[in-house]
């Protein structure tokens, strides 16, 4: 008992990584970033927009792969179900698919913009239903509190719910709003969407690999001293 205790106070202790300081810095380059950076960036499909969709895909892939490399820890399930929530927002940066359909010149492909949105938004309702339902019959959070109990990545969070709440306030929603040029505040809200984005893959890295406890996943952990 006491050798557990003195682990969890020294684990609580982990430094944060590099990465988590890196996100704090591009979070508060936000603002300036967006008055300065081309409008054209932050259109539908443009540049920010790409990278937003490419930083989701990449956190649905690293979640298949921690669920192939946890296997049969309980943490597997866990990245199993995470894979689809990133789909869904990648579907939604998407416009489910309204971006790619709504060409110039391609009648037949807007005609089936039409038919296809509200069929895309009924399939991702249905797939968060049966998410949220997952979450509690397997209890999802067991891992999490698990990973959140040797250090909680604050500066994740923080830029997280930050990048949420600057996306908001851009598009004028919850009686927030920012005082610049339309352009801008499309940029702000572009850069804060992606930078939240960032944060939440980040997170999950910290639950699938640095802060999964080795009794759980020794495969994960500690690779090449069981190689040994």
């Amino acid at each position: 008992m006491r050798n557990g205790a003195r682990m969890s106070r020294t684990a609580s202790r982990l430094p944060v990584a590099g990465g988590e300081w890196a996100l704090l810095a591009a979070l508060a380059a936000c603002y300036p970033a967006s008055l300065v950076l081309p409008a054209a960036w932050s259109r539908e499909g443009g540049l920010l927009e790409s990278l937003q969709v490419a930083v989701l895909g990449a956190g649905c892939m690293l979640a298949l792969l921690a669920c192939v490399r946890t296997r049969p820890a309980r943490v597997a399930m866990l990245a199993l179900w995470a894979a689809p929530v990133w789909l869904l927002l990648a579907g939604r940066e998407l416009s489910w698919g309204r971006a790619w359909l709504q060409q110039p010149g391609g009648e037949a492909m807007a005609v089936a913009a039409l038919w296809i949105g509200p069929l895309a938004r009924l399939a991702a309702a249905a797939l968060l239903g049966w998410l949220v339902f997952s979450a509690w019959r397997y209890r999802m959070l067991g891992p999490v509190r698990a990973a959140f109990a040797r250090r909680v990545p604050w500066p994740c969070l923080f830029v997280l719910l930050a990048g949420a709440a600057g996306s908001t306030c851009a598009e004028g929603h919850m009686a927030c709003h920012l005082d610049m040029a339309a352009t801008s505040a499309q940029l702000f809200e572009e850069l804060c969407e992606l930078l939240a984005y960032g944060a939440l893959v980040m997170t999950q890295h910290v639950v699938f690999t640095h802060q999964i406890p080795a009794r759980l996943a020794p495969m994960i952990v500690h690779p090449v001293e069981e190689a040994r």
